[in-house]
């Protein structure tokens, strides 16, 4: 019986300890990562490379965020605001956010191909009481980029078929006549 009660303790101790202030999560995968004062934070897109109108499904493109501190903890409700430029022309300022448990996820809908600007300002109330900027970069390609690379490796497939079908032909009709050859002398 004490030891039944020991243990529901001490699972009750360490589920308050797991459950103070700070959350460990995962790092983004090939996220961008910028790192000023106290916090580190990164940025990736769903899909890797955006393009215009969202995905081929037709989806908007889903912009992660994730915001640490620099020994690795993710600080509760952590207030940010997002700025999403493109050529100077500010497209989207979103209202503060408090960021839960160091993750989040905003979607946007790309309308033009091009090399849009993320600023998060992020509140800085726990240390210097300053507004933070990070900036990042989103890269929006259109439908139609992949027709630069896949149009010219088309051509050079089939000119490489071309080649190798013209050499095989060659060297057949060579031993052909070779063949035909050696049979007229008997």
């Amino acid at each position: 019986m004490r030891a039944a009660v020991l243990i529901i303790v001490l699972l009750i101790v360490a589920l308050t300890l797991t459950t103070s202030g700070h959350v460990f999560a995962d790092l983004l995968q090939g996220a961008s990562k910028q790192r000023i004062g106290n916090y580190d934070v990164e940025m990736t897109t769903e899909p890797k490379s955006p393009t215009v109108g969202g995905s081929s499904s037709s989806r908007p493109t889903n912009i992660l965020i994730r915001i640490a501190g620099v020994n690795g903890d993710h600080p509760a409700d952590v207030p940010i605001m997002m700025r999403l430029v493109k050529d100077g022309v500010v497209l989207q300022t979103t209202n503060p956010i408090i960021v839960p448990y160091g993750h989040y996820i905003h979607e946007f809908t790309f309308a033009q191909a091009g090399r849009y600007v993320l600023y998060i300002d992020l509140n800085d109330y726990i240390y210097s009481g300053e507004v933070l900027s990070f900036t990042f970069f989103i890269n929006v390609s259109s439908p139609f980029d992949y027709l630069y690379v896949a149009v010219p490796s088309a051509i050079v497939v089939v000119a490489v078929g071309i080649v190798s079908m013209l050499v095989f032909m060659k060297g057949k009709k060579k031993k052909d006549i070779q063949k035909a050859g050696r049979t007229e002398l008997k």
